[in-house]
């Protein structure tokens, strides 16, 4: 089902053509998502504007992630920040010193420095209950569709910083939107596993032999990479307490009947 899209310096990159969404199916290169533009190489973004006919993207990072590695573009690329973390939770589980390696630390060495820190056990848990229950959160999600109503059925792309965690959750509510079930919606998720299988691995070899326990391994997975377990709590939860992914879009980030039929139209054939 995954629609991998590779290129010489953008990590976690797929479309969500061909993915069923009811008796319909997702437009082929229409809605793309990946990790941040920062290290893109002009190629990358030729491909992006000229192959894919991207012009819009929608950067999920907070502002300070954005100001540290800012996105490459080329002039004719719009770039639209709307961060769905807010303040708060960068206190909390987030803090800029935890998060953001000092100049000259090896970054490897820094994720094992967070996965053996007491927060470390508590992101993954803070960060998609966050998606859940933050009203800011909600409101921001809102404002990502009502940016992607306004491209009229245009190709756009969304990413955070590794492509996984908020801007998987952007894919999840839009895919439910669109019509498709969590099944599917929790294998597109799933897939950025596979993009980051090989770092992963030579990260959780190291982490063994510098004597990461277990607990702290899973901490280490989840900075690096997903498991769809990640996203199934959630959407479980969502699921529980509203009925479904459509009825919390509805209720809680604010899209309308009258939207998603216009993103079906847009977007489904």
């Amino acid at each position: 089902m995954a629609n991998v899209l590779k290129f010489e310096n953008i990590d976690n990159a797929r479309q969500l053509g061909g993915i069923q969404a009811g008796n319909r199916r997702v437009k082929q290169n229409k809605l793309f998502r990946s990790s941040n533009l920062s290290k893109a190489t002009e190629h990358d973004l030729l491909r992006l504007r000229d192959d894919y006919g991207i012009h819009l993207i929608i950067d999920l990072r907070s502002d300070f992630e954005c100001l540290q590695k800012p996105d490459r573009l080329l002039g004719e690329m719009l770039s639209v920040n709307i961060p769905v973390i807010d303040e708060t939770m960068h206190g909390d589980a987030f803090n800029k010193d935890q998060v953001v390696p000092a100049t000259g630390v090896d970054f490897m060495e820094f994720l094992f420095g967070i996965a053996r820190h007491p927060v470390g056990v508590t992101l993954k848990d803070k960060l998609y209950n966050y998606f859940v229950k933050s009203d800011y959160a909600h409101r921001q999600y809102g404002e990502f569709f009502k940016m992607i109503l306004a491209q009229n059925g245009a190709p756009v792309l969304w990413h955070c910083t590794s492509g996984k965690d908020r801007c998987g959750f952007g894919a999840v509510l839009f895919l439910a939107a669109l019509g498709a079930n969590d099944d599917d919606i929790l294998d597109d998720y799933a897939e950025s596993e596979n993009s980051y299988r090989k770092q992963l691995d030579a990260m959780t070899a190291k982490g063994r032999e510098s004597g990461l326990t277990d607990v702290q391994l899973d901490v280490l997975h989840f900075l690096v990479s997903v498991k769809r377990e990640y996203m199934e709590t959630p959407v479980k939860r969502i699921n529980e307490t509203y009925g479904s992914l459509l009825n919390f879009i509805k209720q809680k980030i604010g899209v309308t009947q009258a939207e998603i039929d216009t993103l079906r139209e847009y977007y489904l054939e």
